[in-house]
């Protein structure tokens, strides 16, 4: 009985191996979507990296992650690590598994985003008592502090040619959005609303911002036009809608709505307004990033 269980076992392992390899040779061959998120299925912060169409999953659980951001080739993550006081930001290989740890101050450091021309990382931090825009190389060297107000600054955004720093702050009466210029460290505001309007990001062709806003009562998702400055819904519902994010070719945008105490990642179609769901599996998701890779 037994040899013949395991005469029946080893065939099956052995199609499961070759299973597996295939799955990974196609993700190499042929490109695919890869995104980013943060999970709390054990409780805990964690990252998962998958790639969409093969549905190839990586867990970063060795540590407590959040804030997840590509490096432009895709190679690498700018994260938010937890710590017992404060957090850092950490940058983590994909493919060495080699996780470098950029800031080191008892001190907030969170939402670090990497900007497209991979020279810096952006990141907010009240690590000098306010809390500011700061950039970073991604080796850990070169920290510079970006805004200089005592209100909070939080949640930065690159431009696509890397040269203006989206976010948001309570510099007025409420949370609004602005933008910084790196070359000359001018600070315009964009958005002047007593609702919260939060965290922008901008089209891949940099002539939109898509941001959360309480505006409508809810949270929901909003596009900003910086041409003319005209503000349009995008997504309004009696849900919680949050963190948006544009899909790498820019004809979607995808956001993590609540539904009954659970994070799911939802994507609108920005031609024809087709919401769906974004099949991550059945994983409370949050905080994704698309490697524009």
């Amino acid at each position: 009985m037994r040899r013949s269980l395991l005469r029946l076992t080893a065939p099956i392992l052995i199609f499961t191996l070759l299973l597996m390899l295939l799955r990974y040779l196609l993700a190499l061959l042929i490109p695919s979507p890869v995104v980013a998120y943060m999970t709390l299925e054990t409780g805990l912060p964690a990252v998962i990296v998958q790639d969409l169409n093969h549905r190839l999953k990586k867990r970063l659980d060795f540590d407590f992650f959040t804030d997840p951001s590509f490096s432009p080739d895709g190679a690498r993550l700018a994260l938010t690590s937890y710590l017992r006081f404060g957090s850092d930001i950490v940058a983590h290989d994909l493919t060495s598994g080699i996780t470098i740890r950029l800031t080191d101050s008892v001190a907030i450091a969170e939402s670090p985003a990497w900007s497209p021309d991979g020279a810096w990382i952006a990141f907010a931090s009240n690590r000098e008592g306010d809390n500011n825009i700061y950039i970073i190389r991604p080796d850990g060297r070169d920290r510079r502090r970006v805004t200089t107000h005592r209100a909070g600054d939080r949640q930065p955004a690159w431009s696509p040619n890397s040269k203006t720093i989206a976010f948001t702050s309570n510099r007025g009466d409420g949370w609004n959005l602005y933008l910084v210029d790196m070359a000359s460290n001018e600070v315009r505001q964009l958005t002047d609303h007593r609702a919260p309007d939060t965290s922008p990001d901008w089209s891949p062709d940099g002539k939109r911002i898509v941001f959360a806003s309480g505006r409508a009562g809810a949270s929901a998702i909003y596009l900003f036009e910086l041409e003319t400055g005209e503000i349009s819904p995008l997504v309004v519902n009696s849900r919680y809608d949050s963190l948006p994010k544009w899909t790498p070719e820019g004809r979607a945008v995808t956001f993590a709505r609540s539904v009954d105490g659970v994070s799911r990642i939802m994507r609108i179609d920005l031609t024809t307004g087709e919401l769906s769901r974004l099949d991550l599996g059945e994983v409370s998701a949050d905080s994704l990033a698309w490697a524009r890779g």
